[in-house]
């Protein structure tokens, strides 16, 4: 059994057998590392054959059996005999039993497991009559991410400038947003975002007759929007088309479950906005001659086109988008109707969508409708005025790509996404950013494929 030392690393499965007093878990806990020690639900011991009827028990111990408070030879007294225990460097035994257990310590040491009982024999058989063993999955705690910072940031350039101008009230994205309390209240960050996600997952196994299982969850997200300096134009021989465009980073963190705090999405893209203008004449606009110009060619025409605004993505699974939409520049008055949003496939059991599932499904409410979490917000803080974006792959020439594992097993097929930019002050300040977003999954099911909504949906505010 090898020692684990570096954080990143402790990934370690362990055998702890009744028969024996403290054992290595062969893991190395750093100081002010978090460790979580979980027991698997893999086998059964007995610190006694002459209780619990002779029948064997799990890392909760002996039913009904607690240690009196003066038998001192047991790791630890007044809890259950047979009880799954531990300590740090030989320090005070702690309880673990059979849920998740975390540990944090000062100065770090040696990780060592074992059951609770007479470990001396001073009291009867001791450890000598023991049978059986559990196992024991021991993996580090994640860490909260650091948001303070923009996930991209452009260069510093006085000219060219950014075309904020052009942006219109695109400009209003450049920033940084995460989840944040809305302002008097305890709701909103990342203890309790104004999200939720719901993500089916093939699954070809017994324990899942339906063919495929649930991952939703609620989320915590950093998003940050950058402008390049100047423009991309694409030219068409009389006219051009330019781009005038806004990078994007995206990091969505597990705001809940087992895995709290973990990355779960990552994605980069870009909005584009696109305006038709006449071609400039020869590769700066000045022809042939030097420096730069604004000669256009002959008889130039600017060109048209069905929609103005673009979104690139992404995505490290493999999956390429390029959604269509419009760009009217223009604010409403009030507040945005949100839609609700259905996350259930056809043609298949969805029993699982409705079932309270502290793992698969925590929140049964939000899955039926992942918009509410929108609604939540608003009826909590109500905006203003707003601005809507929306855009999908089923626009004009719109496309998704994918690997080829993705389109075997879970293939994109379409992608539609809205963002409500929200005011407070009846200006277009905008400092709320909503998003609902429905990707189309294509998934094999019992010789059929099957097409399963997969939304997400949260309420980002701008950091100053």
């Amino acid at each position: 059994m090898t020692m684990t030392a570096a954080p990143n690393a402790i990934m370690q499965t362990t055998t702890v057998q009744a028969n024996q007093s403290w054992q290595s878990a062969g893991v190395a806990i750093p100081s002010g590392v978090s460790v979580t020690i979980a027991y698997q639900q893999g086998g059964l011991w007995t610190a006694d054959p002459h209780t619990n009827e002779g029948l064997p028990y799990d890392a909760n111990g002996c039913p009904g059996v607690v240690v009196p408070v003066n038998q001192t030879s047991y790791p630890i007294t007044g809890v259950q005999m047979g009880a799954l225990v531990g300590r740090v460097a030989g320090g005070a035994p702690f309880l673990i039993g059979d849920s998740t257990y975390t540990v944090l310590s000062a100065t770090g040491g040696a990780l060592e497991l074992c059951i609770n009982d007479d470990l001396t024999g001073q009291y009867g058989a001791g450890l000598a009559d023991n049978s059986g063993s559990l196992t024991v999955f021991i993996y580090s705690t994640n860490t909260p991410p650091d948001t303070a910072n923009p996930l991209v940031q452009e260069p510093s350039q006085v000219s060219p400038g950014v075309p904020l101008a052009q942006l219109g009230l695109l400009q209003s994205l450049i920033g940084t947003w995460t989840n944040q309390n809305l302002p008097g209240t305890t709701s909103g960050g990342p203890e309790s975002p104004f999200s939720y996600n719901v993500m089916p997952l093939p699954q070809v196994d017994p324990s899942s007759p339906t063919g495929y299982i649930l991952k939703n969850f609620s989320y915590y997200e950093e998003l940050t929007f950058t402008a390049i300096h100047g423009t991309a134009p694409n030219r068409g021989g009389v006219g051009q088309q330019v781009s005038f465009t806004l990078f994007y980073a995206q990091r969505v963190y597990f705001a809940e479950g087992p895995n709290k705090d973990a990355l779960v999405h990552a994605e980069n893209g870009s909005l584009l906005l696109l305006l038709d203008q006449t071609q400039p004449l020869g590769p700066y606009g000045n022809g042939d001659l030097p420096g730069l110009g604004n000669l256009v060619v002959q008889n130039s025409v600017p060109p048209t086109q069905q929609f103005n605004l673009v979104k690139q993505v992404s995505v490290p699974h493999g999956n390429s988008i390029l959604a269509l939409g419009n760009y009217a520049g223009t604010s409403t008055q009030g507040q945005p109707v949100i839609p609700s949003a259905s996350p259930l496939p056809t043609g298949v059991n969805t029993q699982q969508y409705s079932a309270n599932d502290p793992v698969t499904n925590p929140q049964p409410a939000l899955t039926a409708n992942p918009n509410q979490v929108l609604v939540n917000a608003l009826a909590l803080r109500p905006c203003t005025n707003f601005l809507n974006l929306s855009l999908s792959s089923a626009n004009g020439k719109g496309a998704v790509t994918n690997i080829g594992f993705e389109q075997q097993h879970a293939n994109v097929s379409r992608y539609d996404f809205n963002y409500w930019l929200e005011s407070f002050d009846g200006t277009d300040n905008f400092t709320q950013l909503q998003y609902s977003q429905t990707i189309t999954l294509q998934i094999p099911i019992g010789g059929q494929t099957v097409v399963f909504p997969h939304v997400t949906a949260n309420t980002l505010t701008k950091v100053a």
